[in-house]
């Protein structure tokens, strides 16, 4: 065995402009270095002590660099800790692009979209309403818009900084021999 920590996450992007004001909309992540001559942005999720969590590799022909035979990532996973974070996730993709599920898995509460690319990425909440039995139901998200004993003067607000604060990332890659799962944790 040997011993790993996520290091970071490599996104292939038809528009690396596009998808750092993405990220940066809904991450608040910021560029830390760009490789103009190789098509590559790095950029820096808030509060992270790495060089980098996140860098964009541009590539003009998508085709190209995927041939239809070759597999994909299935999915980027995202931990947040707040049902207010699962709110703000799916209010944003649903405004930017597309909600692709919200599912309450009754070990834990889920939304998944896509980003300018195509590429799934989960936000996934494991505490606070989660029954403890896996299974599958759709996610009451408006039930999450207003918690209970809340009113309209005191609902929590996302503001104008819709960016998720992130404590865990977990990432699932799906490989020609079947399926790798790397996790971090902090």
């Amino acid at each position: 065995m040997i011993p790993v920590t996520l290091n970071h996450v490599a996104l292939d992007v038809a528009d690396r402009r596009r998808s750092i004001e993405f990220y940066s909309q809904l991450l608040s992540t910021e560029v830390v270095a760009e490789d103009v001559d190789h098509h590559i942005t790095f950029l820096r999720l808030p509060g992270s002590d790495r060089y980098s969590d996140l860098a964009l590799h541009e590539h003009a022909d998508v085709a190209a660099a995927y041939p239809p035979e070759q597999m994909r990532m299935a999915h980027i996973g995202w931990e947040v800790e707040e049902p207010a974070h699962l709110v703000a996730a799916f209010d944003f993709l649903n405004a930017t692009t597309r909600v692709v599920l919200a599912a309450d898995f009754g070990v834990a509460r889920s939304v998944m979209g896509l980003d300018p690319d195509g590429h799934v990425i989960e936000f996934e909440m494991f505490t606070e309403g989660a029954t403890g039995e896996p299974g599958f139901a759709p996610l009451d998200i408006d039930a999450l818009r207003q918690p209970a004993g809340a009113t309209a003067g005191n609902l929590p607000r996302t503001g104008t900084d819709n960016s998720l604060p992130l404590a865990k990332i977990a990432i699932v890659l799906i490989a020609a021999g079947g399926l790798l799962v790397v996790a971090a944790r902090d």
